[in-house]
């Protein structure tokens, strides 16, 4: 009988002190739908996915977010990551006209979008003969 109780008080301590250490805490979090205007160079954006805030956090969907920037957002399977590719120069279209121009032109004075060089020529801008992009 002697030895039952001190096996069971021996596995009782053993138990108490193994899991007296790996206690876990949770943290929760509220997420909630984002009820404020987000602006990219003046303009609204607006997307299909939700804008949510968590702990007074502003978290934006990635994908449309890239779109919205001109930067390509692009899952990689095999690597099982998301992969941001910037373009080496994003171009200003002016509300003026039907060219583009770098970011720094004196002649911009408000931008109408941002596009790559390629993008640009694609919907028929032309570059501005001031800076000369690209």
């Amino acid at each position: 009988m002697k030895k039952r109780l001190q096996g069971f008080i021996a596995g009782l301590l053993a138990g108490i002190m193994l899991f007296a250490g790996s206690t876990v805490w949770a943290v929760n979090y509220q997420a909630i739908t984002a009820t404020f205007p987000i602006y990219i160079n003046g303009d609204e954006w607006r997307t299909e996915s939700p804008v949510i805030v968590i702990d007074g956090r502003t978290y934006l969907p990635l994908k449309a977010l890239g779109d919205a920037l001109s930067v390509d957002v692009n899952w990689n399977d095999k690597l099982f990551r998301v992969d941001i590719t910037k373009p080496e120069e994003i171009y200003v279209v002016s509300e003026q006209g039907n060219k583009y121009h770098r970011r720094n032109c004196p002649t911009v004075k408000m931008a109408k979008e941002y596009l790559t060089k390629e993008k640009a020529e694609e919907a028929g801008y032309t570059p501005c003969g001031l800076c000369q992009p690209g």
